[in-house]
């Protein structure tokens, strides 16, 4: 599998020569609680759905493949991750997982996870997302953005980026990928374009490796 070379947020495109094509640039930002939760929500809840076993790497090819031209860019992946005291099992899971993530060049946010009586919930998770989407943009280090959940908080994040990218006379295009649930109406962040992600796609990108 080919290694992404991460590059900085303020990695810049180069000035293109004349009759010079240059593919677009996409940034892929993933939320891998919001794509878990929702991968076993429309694809599960059997094996092998019922723990995070998509392969980033792949899953963002695939994605950015949905329309010619595209080329990954950069890949950032971010998820709360329990303390051990919390939860051994799925602590050693994710510090295995997200090692070898960061192998393959992907950049790695591990938020926080709190408990609010029998409810767990991340900390620091779409904060984050939001505000790398907005530097990125800024910096104009991407031309589109792919954006692996469904979560309403990060719709101003998309509105701000549209402005920012606005008043740097640029075009940019962002999308929501959301898991296809059958019969039920799909929506993804207000702002966003709705890519869905359907079985078969989600299939091809699996990564069955036991990280426990």
């Amino acid at each position: 599998m080919a290694v992404l070379t991460p590059r900085p947020l303020g990695w810049r495109k180069p000035v293109p020569r004349a009759g010079v094509f240059l593919p677009m640039r996409t940034l892929v930002l993933i939320d891998g609680q919001n794509l878990y939760r929702l991968a076993m929500r429309a694809f599960g809840p059997g094996r092998p759905y019922h723990w995070p076993s998509y392969d980033v790497v792949k899953l963002a090819a695939a994605l950015a493949s949905t329309t010619s031209g595209r080329t990954v860019s950069a890949i950032r992946f971010y998820t709360g991750v329990p303390h051990q005291s919390q939860d051994a099992p799925w602590h050693r899971f994710w510090n295995n997982k997200l090692r070898a993530m960061q192998r393959q060049g992907v950049y790695v946010y591990r938020g926080r996870l709190r408990a609010y009586g029998q409810d767990i919930k991340e900390k620091g998770v779409d904060v984050s997302l939001a505000i790398d989407l907005v530097q990125a943009t800024h910096q104009q280090s991407y031309d589109h953005a792919i954006i692996v959940s469904q979560d309403a908080d990060l719709a101003p994040a998309v509105a701000l980026a549209r402005q920012v990218a606005q008043s740097q006379a640029r075009t940019i295009s962002l999308q929501s990928a959301v898991p296809l649930v059958p019969g039920l109406r799909l929506f993804g962040i207000h702002g966003a374009t709705l890519l869905p992600i359907d079985q078969a796609l989600y299939d091809a990108c699996l990564d069955l490796t036991d990280y426990r």
